[in-house]
């Protein structure tokens, strides 16, 4: 075992660790039981990205498999949504009510949802609105970061690891140091 090279695999393989844990962060998950004809917010803040100069990809995905009962799904900015709230979900009544917008909307929503936002939000609230009257769902949401570092922290692991292998498997040299006697120390 050649320690100086399994140390040196173990560095690279933790650093690789790290980076692949800072390329995909989570910044919402909630698993919700929604009530009937009832609409249950999320909000996330992001405002961070981990890594620096990289290139993250914001995703939102929804799970709703309650017996193929579908929901409405929507993304608002802080503005809109307050008109929302307000008019509670509804698109009567005074004249604001008429004029609130989605950053995006999917209906009558089943299954699991995947959706890119764009990444320069600093802050996603979504609603998730269940229209039946007569059952509960169950749904979950997340809201991940993504990188494109992603790939090359797991050749960084990989490799770490094939060197910390070849730093076990070999034998240290050991180097011996041999007086050499002249010929004139022996006369």
């Amino acid at each position: 075992m050649n320690k100086q090279i399994v140390v040196l695999g173990l560095l690279i393989a933790v650093t690789g660790a790290y980076l692949f844990s800072m390329s995909s962060v989570t910044v919402l998950s909630e698993f919700d039981v929604i009530p009937t004809t009832s609409f249950i917010t999320y909000y996330a803040e992001v405002d961070t990205a981990p890594l620096p100069f990289a290139d993250y990809r914001l995703e939102l995905t929804n799970n709703n498999k309650e017996d193929g009962l579908p929901i409405d799904l929507y993304v608002f900015d802080d503005e809109n949504y307050d008109m929302f709230k307000r008019c509670g979900g509804s698109r009567e009544g005074a004249d604001f009510c008429k004029s609130w917008e989605t950053i995006l909307t999917q209906m009558e929503l089943t299954g699991t949802y995947k959706r890119a936002l764009d990444p320069n939000m600093e802050k996603v609230t979504v609603v998730v609105w269940n229209h039946n009257m007569e059952e509960t769902l169950d749904n979950s949401i997340s809201i991940r970061m993504e990188s494109n570092y992603s790939g090359l922290a797991n050749v960084v692991v990989i490799a770490g690891l094939l060197v910390f292998y070849i730093g076990l498997s070999r034998k240290a040299e050991r180097i011996q140091s041999k007086k050499i006697k002249s010929k004139d120390a022996e006369e």
